[in-house]
């Protein structure tokens, strides 16, 4: 049978949860509820746990190298030579839906985005992980996991991937810069625990903008061209203690906090003028960290490995200063955890979910961590040799303290590109906050019917 697409422009998730609790409760009647969420993808850990084949075959991350090390240890532990596929983010996409599309499935294990992974739980075309997330992660004497990083992991109240790394964007700043200003080089590294401190880093990048010894500084950079924009914007939702999405999936982001977070991204760009104008332009984070690299930016909101960039002797040499986000109401991010997933189609289940059980294993994951990449464990980012190589995961463990939740849903595509145009609208001066917002929420409805 074909799986249906939960989020099709003929129907509402709403009117989807109703049929679908009506047909659940004419199968459990007749005892069919067991057998259809097994040819879903549902819960099949214990059964899988016995067939092991001795062939496992993977799709990972072209940017993956160290789970291809842990896919060499596999071999080495049971015996089994992984077939590794390599694959780029941009083309994973569509890479996996051609292939399920026809219900079948190459690969046993394959890489996933926290937005790609609930489109595919939403076809019906992953193994359901909960099981797993219960008894290897959260009871599994591993480590402590980061609960917040699993939220793109869930569809429909259900696991249906698992974290291999975790990461969220955190602030960097140039202590040079501070110190040349007058300014605290210290302070950023506390904003996260203090109630209104984004008032305050809106202080010190006041102070940073100007002309200074022959070259313009700005006090701030970023990167908010097209959907790029969503990640700070979403983090500001959040530290005003909004959502994007309801429970129901519903967009909720036009209400006090959001319409809060779009008024400060417009003043730090036209009241303040504290914000690189080129931000407008940036898509990615190598956009935007020429200039935080070269020392004619404050302050820079962006992924974590950064730190590791600016800190060299050919950038700011040890000047660079990490923590969690500043605060509102609270510190806030969006989540950029990555993702294992088994698809439903897998022909070497057993030997998938132990690939998976390795690769989340405390041995592992002081390969992923030792490689440049946030383990899913907290408390392995307290460890002295790891944070020794990796000093930016303190702040990494501390932005999982808040909010990190990045609206994941299946249609997640097609609602952030109309709010990013939204927010656009207001820093171009096209539409105050409110309006926007209000229409990225028609527009986003209008989609789904």
């Amino acid at each position: 049978m074909n799986q249906p697409n939960f989020f099709s422009r003929r129907i509402t998730r709403r009117e989807l949860l109703s049929t679908g609790a009506k047909m659940a409760a004419g199968l459990s009647a007749v005892g069919a509820v067991g057998p259809l969420l097994r040819s879903l993808g549902g819960p099949s850990l214990a059964s899988a746990q016995s067939n092991f084949t001795g062939q496992l075959s993977l799709l990972l991350g072209s940017h993956m190298e160290p789970v291809v090390k842990i896919a060499q240890l596999y071999e080495e532990r049971y015996g089994v030579k992984p077939s590794v596929e390599l694959v780029t983010t941009p083309d994973l996409e569509a890479k996996l839906s051609a292939t399920f599309l026809a219900r079948h499935s190459p690969w046993d294990a394959s890489f996933a985005t926290a937005s790609l992974a609930a489109s595919l739980a939403s076809r019906g075309w992953l193994k359901n992980a909960d099981r797993f997330i219960n008894e290897k992660l959260r009871q599994g004497g591993q480590g402590q996991l980061l609960e917040r990083a699993l939220g793109g992991a869930r569809f429909q109240g259900e696991f249906y991937a698992v974290p291999w790394t975790v990461g969220a964007p955190i602030l960097h700043w140039n202590k040079r810069l501070f110190r040349e200003r007058g300014l605290d080089p210290e302070a950023p590294a506390t904003w996260h625990k203090t109630k209104n401190s984004w008032d305050t880093f809106v202080e010190y990048a006041k102070a940073l903008t100007g002309v200074h010894n022959g070259q313009q500084i700005y006090g701030y950079t970023d990167a908010w061209a097209g959907t790029a924009v969503i990640l700070t914007w979403g983090s500001l939702l959040q530290m005003h203690g909004g959502r994007f999405l309801d429970e129901e999936f519903q967009p909720v982001f036009n209400d006090e906090a959001g319409v809060e977070a779009t008024v400060k991204m417009y003043d730090l760009l036209h009241t303040h003028k504290c914000v690189d104008p080129a931000v407008l332009t940036y898509t990615w984070v190598f956009d935007a960290s020429p200039g935080y690299l070269a020392g004619r930016r404050g302050m820079f909101i962006t992924w974590p490995f950064i730190a590791g960039l600016a800190n060299a002797p050919d950038a700011l040499d040890g000047d660079s200063g990490f923590a969690a986000n500043p605060a509102v109401e609270t510190s806030a991010s969006v989540d950029g955890s990555e993702f294992l997933v088994v698809p439903a189609f897998a022909r070497n289940e057993a030997e998938a979910w132990r690939f998976i059980e390795l690769v989340t294993s405390r041995e592992a994951q002081r390969i992923v961590a030792l490689g440049g990449w946030a383990p899913i464990y907290g408390d392995l980012m307290d460890d002295p040799e790891i944070l020794a190589a990796y000093p930016m995961y303190a702040a990494v463990k501390d932005s999982y303290q808040y909010p990190v939740d990045g609206g994941w849903s299946p249609d997640r595509p097609m609602w952030v590109e109309i709010l990013s145009n939204q927010i656009h609208e207001v820093l171009a001066g096209r539409k105050k906050p409110k309006e926007a917002l209000d229409d990225a929420v028609r527009l986003i409805n209008m989609e789904r019917f």
